[in-house]
């Protein structure tokens, strides 16, 4: 999976709404992460939003997808039921698998995670994938005090500053969510 400049400003697009929204924003104690995924597979594109953190239902509306350039009105939300332990992911093509054991935080929400399980509950048919990629954002109010964990996964630096990268639970997680090999192959 990779990021790209058009997903950049997917997020920067919802980021800039999420800031005129003080209910959200307007919180300095909030945490919040967001992220967005665009696909094309067996010649047709998806495009998904999700949002972890803060609550356990979606905190973004419909309106804070307005303003999107980037393929304007087909953006779509999904909020998945993770599992509650290890086992019965679902991989992005539909099949579900368990998860290594040691994984920490393996139940934790994250917005990557979403979106890879989103996409799987779709069951589409995979004969061919032209790309998926991913981009998130992350949000640390000023007197956040228990966002450390958060903080971490912000970007650093020219690059990074638009996104974030995945947490340590996620980087254990996607290798099970995005690859057709059996999860015995995968070392813990």
């Amino acid at each position: 999976m990779t990021d790209s400049e058009n997903l950049r400003s997917v997020v920067g697009q919802i980021s800039d709404n999420l800031r005129k929204d003080k209910s959200l924003v307007g919180d300095q104690t909030a945490v919040f992460m967001m992220g967005v995924l665009e696909a094309k597979i067996s010649g047709r594109e998806y495009f998904l939003v999700a949002s972890s953190g803060r609550t356990p239902e979606p905190w973004i509306k419909d309106k804070h997808l307005d303003g999107i350039t980037y393929h304007p009105g087909k953006w779509k939300q999904v909020n998945p039921a993770l599992p509650a332990n290890n086992k019965g992911w679902l991989t992005v093509r539909g099949e579900k698998v368990d998860l290594g054991a040691g994984i920490t935080g393996v139940t934790r929400p994250c917005s990557a995670v979403k979106l890879l399980v989103g996409l799987g509950e779709m069951h589409l048919g995979w004969k061919s994938v032209d790309y998926l990629r991913m981009s998130e954002m992350v949000y640390v109010g000023a007197d956040a005090t228990d966002a450390d964990h958060m903080r971490t996964w912000h970007g650093h630096g020219a690059t990074n500053s638009w996104t974030a990268h995945s947490c340590d639970a996620c980087e254990a997680r996607i290798p099970y969510l995005i690859c057709d090999v059996p999860p015995n192959r995968f070392a813990d």
